[in-house]
């Protein structure tokens, strides 16, 4: 994790820096590295290579991007933080429509901020508390996984509209 914590502290980027892993958010960025660790080691000759590593590796990056400006919403603005999510269908659309496994690559590009936005290892005491905590951070995950989803299926539209004006050419 120390080179991203690196690269965000050179760039002055907040949540992944150095000081930010070390208090809590390596949660959301140690399992978006071994993902992204396993897909690049897919590229050596030693290993087996994943369908779709490349796209996975970009929609992955962006994920922890995403989960940055996700995180600092709130001081950026809404419209900033919409229009990140817009992007992100933008993205996810261009990148489904190249990948073989789409839904895979959708739900992978906001698997950092799921991972960030969830605080089930600082569960309350009693399960009402912990149930209602769960549903309230699950309705702050629904906007990103909407333009997730919007992106998936625009993709998967041009996906099917290239293919079938090549059928008919």
């Amino acid at each position: 994790m120390w080179p991203l914590g690196y690269a965000y502290a050179a760039l002055g980027w907040p949540t992944f820096h150095l000081w930010g892993l070390m208090h809590g958010t390596f949660v959301a960025a140690w399992p978006a590295l071994s993902v992204l660790a396993f897909l690049a080691l897919g590229y050596l000759p030693l290993f087996r290579s994943i369908d779709d590593a490349a796209l996975l590796i970009v929609g992955l990056v962006w994920g922890l991007l995403l989960a940055t400006a996700f995180n600092i919403r709130h001081a950026l603005g809404f419209e900033i933080a919409y229009g990140l999510f817009s992007a992100t269908a933008v993205i996810v659309a261009a990148l489904c429509t190249f990948a073989k496994h789409r839904l895979r690559l959708a739900l992978l590009v906001i698997s950092p901020l799921v991972f960030l936005n969830l605080d089930l290892l600082l569960a309350p005491p009693t399960l009402e508390q912990f149930l209602s905590q769960t549903i309230f951070d699950l309705r702050a995950l629904l906007p990103p996984l909407a333009f997730s989803l919007a992106g998936y299926v625009l993709g998967s539209l041009v996906r099917f509209v290239i293919k079938r004006s090549a059928r008919t050419a």
